[in-house]
């Protein structure tokens, strides 16, 4: 049996996207409704249904595991049930049967963390801001700006002197004249 798994982390593919490559080659898909790493249900679900000679599809190595850790354990036991993974999105099968050099597996090992660490960023960012928070480098006050743009305009300031009153620096102080 092939089966398809997804879940939406949309770094990659969208739900969407991930759906569709899916359904060329699943017969049956199991879709998580979020993104987090606990409670995966539907992943759970699939794992206890798959036995000798079925196929999992996913579309990226970070929707099927969130740590290095959960995919060795995934891998594993997909072998040990002489099962296989396939990753699209690689063009990777991963089976008992398919070997890897030790130099393409520390790649995808890498790809994968770094996947990881950009998905989770997004997840934090998208998080934060959602509850309000400031994303970015905080803004300098424009009373200091101009304080600092009226002192050099004056001729009677020195850029040093600029800077110790106002904290502005000479590039800032620049960069808004320009302006």
């Amino acid at each position: 049996m092939n089966y398809g798994y997804a879940r939406p982390v949309e770094l990659i593919d969208s739900r969407d996207a991930q759906e569709q490559k899916l359904a060329e080659h699943a017969e049956k898909l199991y879709l998580e409704d979020h993104n987090n790493n606990k409670k995966r249900t539907q992943l759970d679900a699939l794992l206890s249904v798959m036995k000798a000679g079925d196929t999992l599809y996913v579309t990226d190595l970070f929707i099927l595991a969130d740590s290095t850790k959960q995919l060795v354990d995934l891998v594993n036991a997909a072998v040990d049930k002489q099962a296989s993974i396939i990753i699209l999105n690689k063009d990777l099968t991963i089976d008992s049967k398919t070997p890897l050099t030790f130099s393409a597996s520390l790649n995808l090992i890498s790809e994968f963390q770094s996947d990881i660490v950009k998905f989770r960023t997004r997840l934090g960012m998208t998080e934060a801001s959602s509850k309000g928070k400031q994303l970015g480098r905080p803004k300098r006050s424009d009373d200091n700006i101009k304080k600092a743009i009226e002192m050099y305009m004056s001729k009677n300031f020195t850029l040093d002197e600029i800077k110790k009153e106002t904290n502005i620096s000479r590039a800032t102080l620049y960069r808004h004249l320009d302006l």
